[in-house]
């Protein structure tokens, strides 16, 4: 099964250089030889290629998304076209050279202009290279070049390996999927807002802000006053926001969100009425599910308390949230940020924060202790 770019013109021209791989990232040595080709020919044909349960279905990353994000990454190189192969429905190599070379020349021919173009396909191995040569036409549009793989010392193993370690290699496109993202939670006036900032700060990383806030300020409404609609697009909203960071420039692997979904589920159970709960539920469940956190950072409520937030109010929030992170399955990315503070940090605000970097480092493998 095959698909080929939705909005790009075929490519024109009497050169056509074609790259293709499991591309499971791609990363800055794929980029720069994908690069190579186009400069050197009239256009490029990209390809990934691959089937369920390979390299890049096994962390997440099938074929069919790896096109749509090599898709994204050239989506302004007019002379660079992206496509992919399944392979599911032919044999696995080595068993099935012949009918994965007949369906990468149809997938090539598929999109160009000239049926007589010069065709070079490039290809970092020379066991490829042979066995192209045998498997390919005989008509003289093909030939096959071999590219010169020590130049930048950088492989998809050692990205898959260790994301965070090789996060400079990897494509920017790519690099959402890889990101660690930590989402911190509690009730209203638990400094939420404050230790996300200070967290992402700590590691130089890039964070969300409330936007539930900004909408109400902005619409000048109160928690209770709020309506199916206005969580409709806080829902929406947050999901932006949050998205926004892990695709910024500023992503250095580590994304820090101020609220999700999640909180704002847990606010709609206390204030609004069920019948407009049950109709916000399918956006929920999208949401939430598409988010793909790493861990929850969940502020008790009695912080709240300190900072003159009603206890039943708080407690009942509290509540409704621990519920609706067991309801989605995050129960074992929640850790609470329960450890006191000395004489000198009454509040516990510092304590909490040293705790944050702590679980961080426990739960997802980076110290920012020493950063």
């Amino acid at each position: 099964m095959v698909k080929k770019n939705l909005v790009k013109a075929n490519l024109t021209g009497d050169r056509i250089g074609v790259f293709f791989g499991t591309l499971a990232p791609m990363h800055i040595g794929h980029q720069a030889e994908i690069y190579k080709a186009a400069a050197l020919n009239d256009g490029v044909v990209v390809i990934t290629s691959g089937y369920t349960g390979d390299r890049g279905d096994q962390i997440g990353l099938p074929v069919e998304k790896r096109f749509r994000y090599l898709r994204e990454a050239f989506n302004d190189e007019d002379n660079i076209k992206v496509d992919y192969i399944n392979e599911d429905d032919i044999p696995q190599m080595p068993n099935g050279w012949q009918e994965w070379t007949d369906r990468l020349t149809a997938t090539i021919r598929r999109n160009i202009v000239n049926p007589e173009a010069q065709i070079t396909l490039y290809t970092g191995e020379a066991d490829y290279k042979e066995m192209l040569e045998k498997m390919l036409p005989k008509d003289g549009h093909f030939r096959v070049s071999l590219m010169d793989r020590t130049i930048l010392k950088v492989s998809a193993t050692a990205v898959r390996n260790d994301p965070l370690g090789n996060w400079d290699f990897i494509n920017r496109v790519f690099r959402r999927h890889f990101a660690k993202k930590i989402l911190v939670v509690g009730a209203p006036q638990t400094g939420k807002s404050t230790l996300t900032r200070r967290l992402a700060r700590t590691s130089n990383s890039p964070f969300s802000v409330e936007f539930s806030r900004t909408y109400q300020e902005k619409s000048n409404v109160f928690d209770s006053e709020l309506l199916l609609k206005d969580y409709s697009r806080i829902i929406q909203g947050q999901y932006d926001a949050n998205s926004a960071e892990i695709n910024s420039p500023a992503n250095n692997g580590l994304t820090f969100f101020d609220t999700d979904a999640m909180v704002t589920m847990a606010e709609a159970r206390e204030w609004l009425p069920k019948d407009d709960l049950a109709q916000l539920l399918p956006l929920f469940d999208n949401t939430i599910q598409e988010e793909e956190l790493d861990l929850i950072l969940v502020i008790p409520p009695a912080v709240a308390v300190l900072n003159g937030a009603d206890p039943i109010e708080s407690a009942q929030f509290d509540r409704h949230l621990w519920q609706v992170i067991a309801d989605y399955g995050y129960d074992d990315l929640a850790v609470a940020l329960d450890r006191p503070g000395g004489p000198d940090d009454p509040a516990g605000y510092y304590a909490r924060y040293m705790q944050a970097l702590e679980i961080i480092e426990d739960k997802v493998g980076i110290n920012l202790t020493k950063v």
